[in-house]
């Protein structure tokens, strides 16, 4: 039925009733079928909760590209959405937490976010009844999918702790987790009550869900509490464990054996790898291909979904102009032209590889909008990848094919990202003041055309074919089309030519990355939302810098931006000060901004910070700026001193 509804016309897949229509579909013959048996989409409906009827969407959505594995992500540190009859407290404490969602479309905050403290009340979240549970499961079944539930062990457990503290090594109190930061978050594998409450609980679980496949989990362990904890360090001394990656091992093993007793195979993530593979176990490989490779050699069962091809929460586009939303890259061309089987395994080896799945983590994605935006269009790629030979793939012919498919979108109304197809903004900073520019496009055959006077480009604007220079500050717009249709979003950048390029730059700050090479903060090459983009000028300590111009010069402003990623220890300053000198030697105090609350706010965005002043006629001017030492407690590096990354000193 889905292969009709693929040769229908896109109104066929209209919100809107359709009337005076006659529908009709080619007289063909199709003999078909998948390269590989496993082909997947995983939901986290643990960082943020999503409804049976927008689960119900999910299962849609993949049914209609012949998808067959659901992968549901039901527990994890910020919530537990599965009623358990045994443990109501799970849904009655684990499935709530304190609402913080306020500050995340702002600053991206995730990973920074205060833990709750006594007194808050817990108000966000949700969970399915076991009634809602059934209802879903038939409905996927309904459309050939199979679901697989995944409760995380022994990791990633703090909403089950929350609920039952006697399943960890520590005594609390402990709140389900606001956001990325969490500790004391793992199953104690030294107490006989644990391998209890995990056999109780999956059993209830494996009871609703009449599939093959139990995924229990298993990646990133913290092992600190188990390093001290009494309760392990006897049961290390008893079975004989060298250390808690053997811990480990020996928890999952465990789980294994209650898993099969109930007719199950266990999936777990790559990470169960480590101390030693459990007998029976499949091994979903995220980190990289190694895992995988590993577990085929080893005559198990895998599915390959590493992040870089198949984590649908990372980016798909430009930095800058993708929403604040993931945090590396997942290009929709990798995604289609990814190789499943590695060509490191031979072909027996390789039949242990079941097929492939894209991972759709939440901790960025809070409504359906953004849950429909980051898995279109590399919902299809990974579809495609999954039933179609490696000597079958076209790229150009898929992406050609993904402009219908946008079409089928827009009569449903949901929202995608035409990221692959939008005009990408390269720039190089010049010597002569002059910023070279450069347009390109993920699709090939995309037209761009582009304007530099701030105006939306048309097909009547500048067509693109060369790299271009700039010599005055402008607002630079873009767009594509293919066959006279606009397909990309605009694209928007403003660059500033401002009056400090060509400056002497003389650093008095002792620790700055990359300083003695080039003289970053004056190049005209400015950074994105990127930790790693070569851009940013990495300062330890305060700031401390001279701009020396060639000749008396008058300024009347400082803009400066900020990368503020605080999960890497990055935070905005706390003060910038701007100092004018006629002689380059005696400095007087032009100006100056103070953000105490912007610099001790975490999160993961670009700050602008501009300090105006009288006009004034200067030959340098000094740039002093104040970093957060020590980062604040609650914080998830406290203690420690942050780093300041600016890209330039914007002077006019």
């Amino acid at each position: 039925m889905e292969t009709i509804g693929q040769l229908l016309p896109t109104t066929f897949y209209s919100k809107e009733k359709q009337t005076n229509t006659i529908w009709g579909i080619p007289a063909v013959t199709i003999k078909d079928e998948p390269a590989f048996k496993w082909r997947g989409y995983m939901l986290d409906v643990s960082r943020h909760f999503f409804t049976k009827e927008e689960v119900k969407d999910a299962i849609d959505f993949m049914a209609e590209v012949k998808l067959n594995r659901f992968h549901w992500h039901l527990s994890d540190d910020n919530g537990w959405r599965i009623e358990i009859k045994k443990y109501p407290k799970l849904t009655e404490i684990g499935a709530w937490r304190v609402n913080q969602n306020d500050k995340d479309e702002n600053t991206s905050n995730w990973w920074g976010r205060p833990t709750q403290q006594p007194g808050e009340k817990a108000t966000y979240g949700g969970f399915y009844t076991q009634d809602d549970i059934k209802e879903i499961v038939a409905y996927a079944k309904a459309r050939y999918i199979e679901i697989i539930p995944e409760i995380d062990m022994p990791g990633h457990s703090l909403a089950a702790i929350a609920s039952y503290p006697e399943i960890s090594c520590s005594t609390g109190p402990f709140y389900v987790g606001t956001g990325g930061v969490v500790r004391n978050n793992t199953y104690c594998p030294g107490k006989e009550v644990t391998f209890e409450f995990v056999e109780n609980v999956l059993g209830e679980v494996m009871d609703l869900f009449p599939f093959d496949y139990m995924h229990i989990g298993g990646d990133e362990c913290n092992k600190e509490a188990w390093e001290v904890d009494l309760d392990c360090q006897l049961r290390m001394k008893e079975e004989n464990l060298a250390d808690t990656h053997e811990l480990q091992s020996y928890f999952v093993k465990r789980v294994e054996k209650i898993v099969n007793t109930h007719g199950k195979n266990m999936i777990g993530w790559d990470e169960i790898l480590e101390g030693g593979l459990a007998p029976n176990a499949t091994v979903m490989s995220w980190r990289g291909e190694k895992g995988g490779i590993a577990a085929a050699r080893q005559g198990h069962d895998v599915i390959m979904t590493p992040s870089r091809y198949c984590y649908f929460d990372l980016k798909q586009g430009d930095d800058d102009l993708e929403p604040n939303l993931g945090y590396a890259y997942s290009f929709l061309k990798d995604t289609y032209n990814y190789k499943i089987i590695s060509d490191s395994l031979t072909t027996e080896q390789g039949k242990h590889v079941l097929g492939l799945q894209g991972n759709l983590w939440t901790e960025s994605l809070r409504n359906w909008s953004q849950i429909t935006y980051m898995t279109f269009p590399r919902l299809y790629a990974v579809a495609e990848n999954g039933w179609t030979s490696q000597a079958d793939k076209n790229w150009d012919d898929f992406t050609n094919r993904l402009l219908n498919q946008f079409k089928r979108l827009d009569q449903k109304g949901e929202r995608y990202a035409t990221s692959a197809y939008n005009a990408r903004i390269y720039h190089t900073g010049q010597k002569n003041g002059s910023i070279e520019i450069a347009l390109k496009t993920e699709v090939n055959g995309m037209d761009i055309y582009y304007t530099l006077d701030g105006t939306e480009p048309s097909l009547t604007s500048i067509k693109y074919e060369n790299p271009f220079y700039i010599q005055n500050t402008t607002t630079l717009k873009a767009t594509t089309f293919y066959k006279e249709e606009q397909i990309g979003n605009i694209s928007e950048k403003t660059f500033p030519i401002h009056k400090a390029v060509g400056a002497k730059v003389v650093y008095n700050t002792p620790k700055i990355t990359g300083a003695k090479e080039t003289n970053k903060l004056i190049d005209l090459n400015f950074g994105k939302l990127n930790r790693g983009d070569r851009n940013w000028q990495n300062i330890r300590g305060n700031l401390d810098v001279d701009l020396i111009f060639e000749k008396l010069t008058d300024i009347q402003s400082l803009e400066v931006t900020s990368l503020r990623f605080t999960n890497s220890s990055v935070y905005v300053p706390e003060y910038i000060e701007i100092y004018g000198s006629i002689d380059g030697k005696t400095f007087t105090k032009l100006g100056e901004i103070k953000q105490l609350e912007a610099s001790h706010t975490q999160g993961r965005n670009k700050v602008k910070s501009t300090i105006e002043f009288e006009k004034t006629q200067v030959k340098a001017i000094k740039v002093k700026a104040k970093s957060v030492n020590p980062i604040p407690e609650g914080h998830r590096r406290a203690g420690n001193a942050s780093l300041i990354l600016i890209d330039e000193l914007i002077v006019f």
